[in-house]
């Protein structure tokens, strides 16, 4: 990625202070934009998990990839082979890296990692 890029990401998290819920059980994603500057919460977008006692709803995950299409990347505290692969077919990074972290400090990290080159 560019330096100086601008980067929509979506973050999967219980209280909004940690990377702290597994992709298949959110029922939400933080969106915010990363930059150079810093990070931006833009807004919380509503999600219907996917996960059901160990299976998922595709159509539910549909849903969930369509809410996250304009996002570069998903941070999550975990999350299955089959939706990072589904999420890279949609062009969104799984990021699993970062599991209980602090939410600013993890897409800093990310980003310094990722853009900054």
């Amino acid at each position: 990625m560019a330096a100086n890029r601008i980067v929509r990401v979506g973050v999967a998290s219980k209280g909004g202070v940690q990377i702290d819920e597994h992709f298949g059980h959110a029922d939400a994603f933080l969106i915010y934009e990363l930059a150079p500057d810093g990070t931006r919460f833009l807004e919380k977008r509503l999600v219907e998990h996917y996960c059901q006692d160990g299976y998922g709803d595709e159509d539910k995950r549909d849903a969930i990839l369509r809410t996250l299409a304009d996002c570069a990347a998903c941070f999550v505290a975990r999350v299955g082979d089959g939706p990072r692969g589904r999420l890279a077919e949609a062009g969104i990074e799984a990021v699993s890296d970062y599991p209980y972290g602090a939410i600013d400090d993890s897409l800093r990290a990310w980003f310094a990692a990722r853009c900054s080159s």
